[in-house]
């Protein structure tokens, strides 16, 4: 029988233990787990589920039980926003994501090499905030995929994109972790500066989508936008194309930059693995990583580097939903509007699902049996809200950890000295550090050209920054 009382800390009066969960997350969820059991309350209306296959099952029913919470609004009369959007999302996911994302994740990744280049060889030498130049690279990155297939002369709009996008990410990681209450009387400067941003790149957005409609129809998709515009007519349907870009923009903005981040300290931390990932970097053309099959034959030891990697520490740690009515979980009766919140950071690190848990072992992904129990790996969510750009950010990722480790030599601190963040993504805090290149014979590699040409110059050198990485050094340290 259903039970209503759910085991946890009490803490205090309308926010329950909520001060002390904010105070240390990872402790806080590690200590009342072993306390409690898998379904831990934190306040009234927020619990904490522990257990993988049941984790499985809430992603798997959003849309229908559970929905997902925006943090630039609250309440009702945002939820039913969100969900006259939904529908036209889903499709745009089922059908014209499926349709043009192998030729434009070809057609991306060509461009993208070659920008990847020119902003490393930008920051060689030098001391860089690693968390913030990661994420300026793969910020550009996304955008690209989504518009940057016929961007050479607008240039400065493209650049204006991706600062706004990046401005929407600053303040809406803000509004999340500034400690604002979650109900809808209560003040909200930093969501308001997360509307307002979020307003900037839907206009600049949107006089995007009506100028490429305006534009003569291209054979194929050079990029995303082209593949949702096509047959565009009413204004309706190009609110539609504003909203899927934004939603992918958003949704995807930071995630790699941060699961980079961890990636460089790994390489760095582990020289052994790194060298492997650089031999292997010697076979791998741009053009063989737009695929999951094409990236495990092309690439399988970088491919399980990067699966290890986010395993140990996924940027999105933490994943919520809300439920849309009143729900059984784990043995508990939860109403309505109840927050569930899963934690695959800890599910990731649970011997019951894993073999040897907090070693990094890129090893245990090169076997032919799962290296974990069922719905235990869950890096960029399940069910119907999965990350639609996860295999892109696998390509991106890869891309980048193979030119990193090929020709350059990191000077990064050591991983007991970084101290992670939990206000938000995953992100290690503070990290200063610097890349070198390589110089000697067996890491000076011929360079693919887009298309699979390969140029004699060494990477980086010769004809100076690629066209997205000229004149750029402020603004990439800026993010």
């Amino acid at each position: 029988m259903a039970r209503n009382t759910i085991p946890g800390p009490r803490g205090k009066w309308l926010v329950g233990d909520v001060i002390a969960y904010q105070r240390d997350r990872i402790a806080w969820l590690t200590g009342n787990r072993a306390e409690y059991g898998d379904l831990v309350r934190l306040a009234p209306g927020a619990v904490v589920l522990h257990d993988a296959e049941l984790a499985h099952d809430v992603l798997v029913s959003t849309n229908e039980t559970y929905t997902i919470d925006s943090m630039l609004g609250i309440g009702s009369r945002q939820r039913r926003r969100n969900e006259a959007n939904l529908t036209e999302w889903m499709r745009v996911r089922r059908g014209v994501w499926r349709s043009v994302s192998d030729r434009v994740t070809r057609l991306h990744v060509e461009r993208f090499a070659a920008d990847l280049e020119a902003d490393l060889a930008h920051h060689a030498g030098g001391q860089v905030d690693v968390v913030t130049v990661a994420r300026a690279m793969l910020g550009r990155a996304i955008a690209d995929f989504c518009v940057g297939g016929c961007v050479d002369g607008d240039r400065a709009d493209f650049q204006a994109l991706c600062a706004a996008a990046d401005d929407l990410f600053v303040a809406a990681l803000h509004a999340l972790v500034s400690g604002e209450g979650r109900v809808g009387w209560w003040p909200r400067p930093a969501a308001r500066a997360a509307a307002a941003a979020n307003g900037r790149l839907l206009d600049l957005l949107a006089t995007l989508v009506r100028r490429r409609r305006a534009g003569a129809d291209p054979e194929q998709p050079r990029d995303l936008l082209d593949g949702l515009v096509a047959g565009v007519d009413p204004e309706a349907d190009v609110q539609h194309v504003v909203l899927v870009l934004r939603t992918i923009m958003f949704a995807s903005h930071g995630v790699p930059g941060a699961a980079f981040s961890w990636i460089a300290l790994l390489l760095a931390e582990h020289p052994d693995c790194a060298a492997k990932v650089a031999d292997e970097a010697v076979h791998v053309s741009d053009v063989s990583l737009t695929g999951a099959d094409s990236l495990a034959g092309a690439a399988p030891y970088t491919t399980a580097f990067i699966k290890e990697a986010l395993r140990l520490y996924p940027p999105q740690w933490l994943i919520t939903r809300t439920s849309k009515v009143p729900i059984e979980l784990a043995g508990h009766r939860l109403p309505a509007n109840t927050e569930v919140l899963i934690c695959p950071y800890l599910l990731h690190r649970d011997p019951r699902w894993w073999t040897d848990p907090e070693r990094f072992d890129p090893d245990r992904w090169l076997g032919r049996d799962q290296p974990h129990g069922r719905y235990a790996y869950l890096p960029f969510g399940a069910g119907p809200r999965v990350c639609p750009g996860s295999l892109l950010a696998t390509v991106q990722l890869t891309a980048l950890t193979t030119l990193l480790a090929r020709d350059y030599r990191l000077e990064l601190p050591p991983l007991a000295n970084v101290r992670p963040s939990t206000d938000g993504l995953m992100l290690p805090t503070g990290v200063t550090g610097s890349w070198h290149r390589r110089v000697t014979s067996d890491r000076r590699r011929r360079v693919r050209e887009p298309g699979g040409r390969s140029s004699g110059r060494a990477p980086g050198r010769g004809g100076g920054p690629s066209r997205a990485g000229r004149g750029r050094g402020a603004d990439l340290r800026a993010g």
